[in-house]
């Protein structure tokens, strides 16, 4: 049973040049360093995400804000929580059954402290990229994630609820419903 087991693969064959799997290992790396970095904050990435959105879009939908971020429903309700119990957020109704997002004071200075941790590790991070550089790979990244502004949500959300069949409007049976359903999960 002497079975040779390399502490690291030599090769990585096709894996090198899968974009996937480079922006799986560099968001492993970053994600790394900034849980590092804001660790004296108590801060996760999604919660810096969280308080950034707010903070340039107050009084946001709740609804709004989760789908910019692209976080799922279930995981956003306890993040927003979390923020609340610490002070750091503050959940106004609006309109009904709908909640804007708040800093309140804490929350901004915390964000105004973690912004300056973050950029920190940003500058560092980004140390060996010159600015045009660093420009290009924010838009193509931007680009694969298919993300925009958070009124393009806030407009795309609007279109989902379009009773019309235009084009803006969503099929029923969206990719990611036939994905889960072929993966098993509901």
């Amino acid at each position: 049973m002497d079975a040779l087991v390399p502490e690291v693969a030599g090769e990585f064959g096709p894996l090198s040049e899968y974009v996937g799997y480079a922006l799986r290992r560099a968001q492993l790396k970053v994600f790394g360093d900034f849980i590092d970095a804001l660790a004296e904050l108590d801060l996760r990435p999604a919660h810096f995400s969280v308080l950034t959105v707010v903070d340039a879009n107050p009084g946001v939908l709740q609804s709004s804000a989760c789908a910019a971020l692209g976080i799922q429903k279930a995981n956003f309700v306890p993040l927003l929580d979390n923020l609340q119990r610490r002070g750091l957020l503050a959940r106004v109704a609006r309109d009904g059954r709908a909640n804007g997002l708040h800093l309140t004071d804490d929350g901004k200075r915390l964000l105004a402290r973690a912004r300056r941790l973050h950029d920190r590790l940003e500058r560092r991070l980004t140390r060996h990229l010159p600015p045009l550089e660093r420009k290009r790979l924010i838009a193509a990244l931007n680009r694969l994630a298919g993300t925009g502004t958070l009124s393009s949500v806030e407009g795309r959300a609007a279109a989902r609820r379009s009773p019309s069949r235009s084009a803006a409007a969503p099929r029923r049976g969206s990719a990611a419903k036939r994905s889960r359903a072929a993966t098993g999960r509901a």
